[in-house]
């Protein structure tokens, strides 16, 4: 065995050889008491460093809402995040789902379904996977052990069978825009862009003239103002892009602004706007069932698989990450799959062929 620089100095003095395995208990970190609303602050700051949109920092100040007023008048007495149990947890669940008013709030529903009570699945999920997301960022952060949100499971979604639009319900809506006045001419081109399109209303409220190729007509929109941060092209009929030049044309003469589509007063268009002139246009049109911005995306999705768009090109148009979104947005009546199956049934050709 080789001797060590110095051993002759240290003979005699206690040496340390072969080691021996000691099983030593290390103790877990202690839990920082922090307050909900402490642990919620903690959150957004890791959220704002991994640079989450600005939409999706908003909605995460909505469902911290949600949850803390829940919290407050169920269970006044938690102050503690550490306080927040999985029974809580499913009590909230369970009062999304069964209890909450659906519409509280809403000043366009209806007066029969205004005391509806029960989000719907798909709702109470989005609820669901923030609390997994704001209890798991605890954890990593060693605020918690652990989460109260581990053995919780989103609720089964029923497949979409939500009645869309029809052809002759999308003509109707647009002969509702008295085109004489400049809001509702305004209307009028949103409601087209969407037919055409299929984009979501916060892209269309953020589109700026510097976003469209008016020569070669399609919308270069950047990664910034989609919802999956990848840069989109959005091709454009001739008919749309001859409105669109002639909306900026008219609204230059009053406003100097970078938006397509501004309100009277020159501001960019706030996505509540369009909401609510599409509910006053399905009401003027006599249409009972929801007309909102997300129906023209599914009219739009709808209509452009029937017209013999391939899938890959359709989820690339609608900016769909996952193209299982995409196949959800296809929503085929009974008369769709009838049409189809006799355009193109292997059966015609044969007897054509015999």
């Amino acid at each position: 065995m080789p001797i060590e620089d110095g051993a002759e100095k240290r003979k005699g003095k206690k040496t340390i050889g072969a080691r021996r395995t000691v099983s030593v208990q290390v103790p877990a970190l202690p839990e920082v008491d922090y307050t909900v609303q402490e642990a919620f602050d903690l959150f957004v700051k890791v959220k704002d460093a991994e640079n989450v949109k600005p939409r999706t920092r908003e909605e995460y100040f909505n469902l911290y809402r949600f949850f803390t007023e829940w919290l407050t008048g169920f269970y006044p007495k938690v102050k503690s995040v550490k306080q927040v149990t999985t029974v809580i947890i499913r009590e909230y669940i369970h009062y999304l789902a069964h209890d909450k008013v659906r519409y509280e709030g809403n000043p366009y529903v209806s007066d029969e379904r205004k005391n509806d009570k029960g989000l719907s699945p798909y709702t109470v999920n989005i609820r669901i996977r923030w609390l997994k997301a704001f209890f798991n960022v605890l954890v990593k952060e060693q605020i918690l052990l652990r989460s109260p949100m581990q053995n919780i499971k989103l609720m089964k979604v029923d497949e979409d069978t939500k009645e869309p639009l029809t052809e002759d319900e999308v003509r109707l809506l647009l002969e509702q825009p008295n085109q004489k006045l400049y809001a509702q001419y305004r209307d009028y081109i949103i409601m087209v862009l969407m037919i055409d399109t299929g984009m979501r209303i916060s892209e269309i409220c953020s589109l700026e003239i510097g976003d469209i190729d008016f020569k070669s007509r399609y919308i270069n929109l950047p990664a910034s103002k989609n919802k999956n941060r990848k840069n989109r092209i959005i091709p454009l009929s001739s008919e749309l892009i001859r409105l669109l030049t002639e909306l900026v044309h008219e609204t230059r003469q009053h406003f100097e602004v970078s938006h397509i589509f501004v309100s009277n007063y020159g501001e960019p268009l706030n996505v509540d706007t369009v909401r609510k002139a599409l509910y006053n246009y399905a009401e003027k049109a006599g249409i009972t069932k929801p007309v909102s911005p997300h129906a023209f995306r599914h009219f739009y999705a709808k209509q452009a698989a029937l017209n013999g768009m391939d899938i890959f090109t359709l989820q690339r148009t609608l900016g769909h990450a996952d193209i299982s979104t995409t196949r959800k947005y296809i929503q085929l009546e009974k008369e769709d799959i009838i049409s189809q199956h006799n355009l193109y049934s292997p059966l015609q050709k044969i007897i054509k062929r015999k």
